[in-house]
């Protein structure tokens, strides 16, 4: 075995980081599709459909291909066996489909509505096909006191993706390719650079990660991982007892989320009036945050636990809410400086969340044990990919009916019902830290 290759017997917590900065580069790929697809295929969509509301519909049509696709696979590679191992199968099969198909998108989009839409089909499918096997690759690889800080890498390495296709690559969208028998494309640079790079990541994990089926971190048990039927039985039969109340917790903290976060740049923009460059910046800010917080979040829960953390972080994410609705009605007085109160809440708003989201993941690894490492991956992804379908819309039926103050504080509501969801039993306190 060669000294640079990451495998389930180097446990050193030294290795924790640089094998969190490997795993994650395929995570960090895969996130620099999310800026690129939420700014431009609606434009793309936008050229064919004349209301917004169409463009909706098609976007909620593709987005429920994740809560469909991801625990399927998911499952799918914790029963695996074979001698790539359980997930890198699935990772090197369908993320090569997913360049491919994301380099098709912008051609199609030059074409008509249905080879857009196809394309966009096909490529929501592939990656995230892949997504929950290269997700469930971490917590094989690396135990679980180191999970929270692992995790904290690969958010991190979120934010940087998020960072990088907004700042580096986006500019390069209006860059125009002359293509022969296709004439002069624009929309084109980034998809395809973007792309490279998912392939690129491919291989450099194909090489440097080796799975092994007799020892793992998630400690060793390779027994027949149970189904989704099965598995899905025993959580709702364990009740509160279970893991049950976190899923639900991550179904409202989801749901609030893509409730607000859609319309932050509007809000900045028409209510506050920040103008595009500070709506963009509004949201960056958010961006920088939740960078910064990534590995802090990981490492503070590894001190004072994963659960009390996820409360913390609820709590303020409660506060915040409460604080933009106040801010809210500041704005709409017209008192000065609310859109500075406002990236404050911004900045708040990236720490809480991310240090909710590092935690969830390594907590529900724990819960679900080493056989469904890949299914509590995907039940996790269902439901913040379901959350990504209703949310736009009710954030958008608010603001229609009761304006972004009340948009607000559905945001608390929400992140208050999450944190009912994981306050611990009277029983079971001493369990629930």
């Amino acid at each position: 075995m060669k000294n640079d290759e990451i495998t389930t017997g180097d446990l050193s917590p030294r290795w924790v980081y640089r094998r969190s900065l490997v795993i994650g580069s395929g995570f960090f790929t895969v996130a620099l599709i999310e800026p690129m697809y939420s700014a431009y295929i609606p434009l793309m969509l936008g050229d064919y459909l004349s209301t917004s509301a169409s463009v909706g519909a098609v976007l909620s049509v593709l987005n429920l291909i994740a809560p469909l696709v991801i625990p399927l696979f998911s499952t799918l590679s914790d029963r695996t066996r074979t001698p790539l191992g359980k997930r890198m199968p699935y990772i090197v099969f369908f993320f090569p489909l997913a360049a491919f198909s994301l380099a098709v998108v912008p051609l199609a989009a030059h074409r008509s509505l249905v080879a857009l839409v196809a394309s966009l089909a096909a490529m929501n499918f592939f990656r995230h096909a892949a997504r929950g096997p290269v997700v469930s690759l971490m917590p094989d690889l690396i135990p679980s006191r180191h999970r929270s800080r692992a995790n904290g890498v690969i958010n991190m390495m979120a934010g940087v993706a998020g960072m990088t296709s907004t700042v580096l690559l986006a500019p390069l969208i209006a860059v125009v390719v002359p293509l022969p028998g296709w004439g002069d494309l624009r929309r084109v640079l980034p998809f395809w650079i973007i792309a490279l790079l998912i392939l690129v990541s491919t291989v450099f994990l194909f090489v440097k990660v080796r799975e092994t089926l007799e020892v793992s971190a998630s400690g060793g048990d390779d027994r027949e991982s149970p189904g989704i039927g099965a598995s899905l039985r025993e959580i709702i039969s364990a009740g509160s007892g279970g893991s049950l109340p976190v899923f639900l917790a991550v179904l409202c903290w989801f749901f609030a989320w893509m409730l607000v976060v859609p319309f932050l740049t509007t809000y900045a923009r028409d209510h506050l009036g920040a103008g595009e460059a500070g709506a963009t910046l509004s949201y960056g800010m958010l961006a920088v945050s939740q960078t910064l917080w990534a590995i802090p979040g990981g490492v503070l829960a590894a001190r004072w636990g994963r659960r009390r953390m996820m409360r913390l972080a609820l709590v303020v994410l409660v506060l915040v809410g409460v604080g933009a609705w106040l801010n809210a009605r500041r704005g709409a007085d017209g008192s000065g400086g609310a859109l500075l109160v406002f990236w404050v809440l911004l900045l708040l708003l990236g720490a809480a969340w991310v240090i909710l989201t590092t935690n969830c993941l390594p907590l529900l690894w724990d819960m679900g044990g080493g056989r469904r490492l890949g299914l509590y991956t995907g039940l996790y992804y269902a439901a913040s990919q379901t959350a990504l379908v209703a949310g736009p819309v009710a954030g958008g039926l608010l603001v229609d009916t009761v304006g972004f103050q009340g948009l607000f504080l559905g945001f608390s509501l929400l992140m208050g019902a999450a944190l009912v969801f994981l306050i611990p039993p009277p029983d079971r306190k001493g369990e629930y830290s």
